[in-house]
This record gives C-alpha cells, sequence and structure tokens, in this order.
C-alpha cells in the first residue's frame, strides 16, 4: 500500500520529496456507496436531487397541477391563456397527462386513483382538441 505521500507524487507528476498540501488526504479518491440502504449511498442521492434546476425558466408554465379534474381544468385554462407557441401548449399539456396517468396507475387508495384517472382524461380532451392535422 503507497503512502499519502508516495500517492500524491505519483498523480500529480511532483518529484520526489514533493507534497502538494492544496489537497488533503481525503481526495484520495471517490468511494464508491457500498448498498442501496447504506449510509454513502443515502447522502449521494440526496446531493444529487439539490442539483434539480429549470433549464429554461422562462418559458415554464408555472402552477399545473394534476390532482384531479377541477385542477386540471384549472391548468389547462393557465395553457390556453399563456401565450406559448401551439407546441409549448401541446407539450405541457401532454407532460401533465403522462403524470396524471403514471400516478393514477401507482396510486394505492381507490378515491385518489379515480381523481388523478379523471385528471388524465382531461388533459387527454385537451390534446385531442387541439391536436393540429399533419395534412
Amino acid at each position: 500500500m503507497k503512502t499519502f505521500k508516495e500517492y500524491s507524487m505519483m498523480t500529480r507528476g511532483y518529484a520526489i520529496g514533493g507534497v502538494d498540501n492544496a489537497h488533503p488526504i481525503a481526495s484520495l479518491g471517490d468511494v464508491p456507496p457500498k448498498g442501496k440502504g447504506s449510509r454513502s449511498s443515502r447522502a449521494v442521492g440526496l446531493t444529487a436531487q439539490k442539483n434539480i434546476t429549470d433549464e429554461n425558466p422562462k418559458g415554464t408554465i408555472h402552477g399545473l397541477g394534476f390532482t384531479d379534474r377541477v385542477k386540471a381544468t384549472q391548468s389547462i385554462n393557465k395553457i390556453k391563456g399563456s401565450g406559448k407557441t401551439h407546441a409549448h401548449k401541446m407539450q405541457a399539456a401532454i407532460a401533465m397527462s403522462q403524470r396524471a396517468k403514471v400516478a393514477s396507475q401507482r396510486a394505492k387508495d381507490p378515491e385518489k386513483k379515480k381523481d388523478l384517472a379523471s385528471a388524465h382524461r382531461a388533459y387527454q380532451q385537451y390534446i385531442n382538441q387541439n391536436k393540429k392535422s399533419k395534412d
């Protein structure tokens, strides 16, 4: 096993006798998480979630939801009045429809499942009414 001094000289191209004091011993390398439930893997997951950002916040239509048909209808009205291009409106509606669909499939409570499915149907109705023909 190499000592820190040997490792430091080997990886940073220093001549024998030189140690890089700017890099602490903890920077010898990244140690992968031990397992799915290990403490280090949970810590890695938490830091990854903090770095999620909106690539284009100016283009985002804020306040959309899919919890039930009422919220979906309110969101559809926001999409209609957003002033975005037709393609942007359709992309937002499709994304919300897919979210409602998957959430409905995964829901365990029958009442929530029904509400999410009705939101999905509301979005799908809007999408089908506003499809542009390819003719």
